[in-house]
């Protein structure tokens, strides 16, 4: 039984501390915000202690579950990390690289376990394909991309003030980029536009990013403006693509072959280390290492088999570093080498 102690009892923390009082190897301790009532809400609904100070849960937990806003994160991860505890954050890393070299500088000096909710990683259709390019089957990369727009008035809310959550690119589009990133490595350089468009925004709301890389090159656009959702992705390779038009069906044709239609249900048990299972006539997908798990399943059983994370701190930090070129190359308006 993994004992944790969730942090943070916002939206994002009270969606995990759910999932976690819902997993038989998981014991939720307690949750945590210094705001009393939140606290208090969250712990008399799931039925565990309310906590006031993340410090607290040291004497009793194998893991702190980190759901605090990015400008926040340092001083729980670092001092969570020099008490020996495993940590899951909410992402960002942070806003700054600063705070960033700190956070990491601790992670790597106790050893433990650390990991962010760049939960991409586990969702179709982005974790389907990238187990697919991971084979090689569709031979070395051309162009991956994502177009996701997500309808929100930020105004109201912490997420509308820049200097707090680094605008659509940083909080929204991050997720994005991280994914890219795991396709093409770290980008050789960086052009971004960024734009604000509602009356009294104080954050970017719409932005573009296109990365070249060594071989190949990604583009992502995000909104939280267009008042029409969408979420298209695709990656070509240099012998097939693979391609979510956004209708629900994902596209996969080889050079001279013929067009498959995925079914999207058996693609989910793809595994993450890049094999795929023999496909059954049903459509499933048999004999894979990984499970088909949530971030919260994921990151418990790395603790319990002492395995590495899915998402390491490497990547946050590295998506980070992209996220932080971008948003200087919006600003001046000229490309960022990295």
């Amino acid at each position: 039984m993994i004992k944790v102690g969730v942090v943070g009892c916002g939206g994002r923390g009270k969606g995990h501390a759910a999932r976690l009082h819902a997993m038989e190897n998981v014991e939720l301790t307690g949750v945590c915000d210094i705001i009393k009532e939140r606290a208090d809400e969250l712990a008399a609904k799931l039925s565990v202690p309310a906590l006031y100070d993340f410090h607290e849960f040291f004497a009793d937990v194998d893991v702190i579950w980190d759901c605090t806003r990015g400008f926040e994160r340092a001083p729980v991860v670092i001092d969570s990390a020099n008490a020996g505890k495993h940590v899951f954050s909410e992402k960002p890393m942070g806003i700054d690289i600063e705070s960033a070299d700190r956070l990491m500088a601790a992670i790597q000096r106790n050893g433990v376990k650390h990991s962010y909710c760049y939960s991409l990683h586990f969702t179709n259709p982005y974790k389907a394909a990238k187990a697919i390019f991971a084979t090689g089957e569709l031979g070395e990369l051309v162009s991956v991309w994502t177009r996701r727009y997500m309808p929100s008035d930020m105004r109201p809310r912490w997420y509308g003030d820049q200097s707090l959550s680094g605008g659509v690119i940083l909080d929204f589009q991050s997720h994005d980029l991280d994914l890219i990133c795991s396709f093409g490595g770290m980008p050789r350089t960086v052009f971004a536009h960024s734009d604000r468009i509602r009356e009294g925004v104080k954050a970017d709301e719409h932005a573009a990013v296109t990365m070249v890389f060594e071989k190949g090159m990604g583009f992502s656009e995000v909104s939280w403006w267009s008042p029409v959702g969408m979420s298209e992705f695709g990656v070509v390779g240099t012998k097939g693509s693979v391609i979510a038009d956004g209708s629900g069906r994902v596209r996969k044709k080889l050079d001279g072959g013929e067009e498959e239609i995925l079914d999207v249900n058996a693609v989910t048990n793809v595994d993450l280390s890049g094999s795929i299972g023999e496909r059954q006539t049903d459509g499933s997908v048999r004999d894979l290492a990984s499970l088909n798990e949530t971030p919260e399943q994921h990151f418990i059983r790395c603790v319990e088999q002492d395995l590495d994370p899915i998402v390491t701190p490497q990547m946050a930090y590295n998506v980070l570093k992209v996220v932080l070129a971008a948003q200087t190359s919006a600003d001046t308006g000229v490309s960022v080498n990295l």
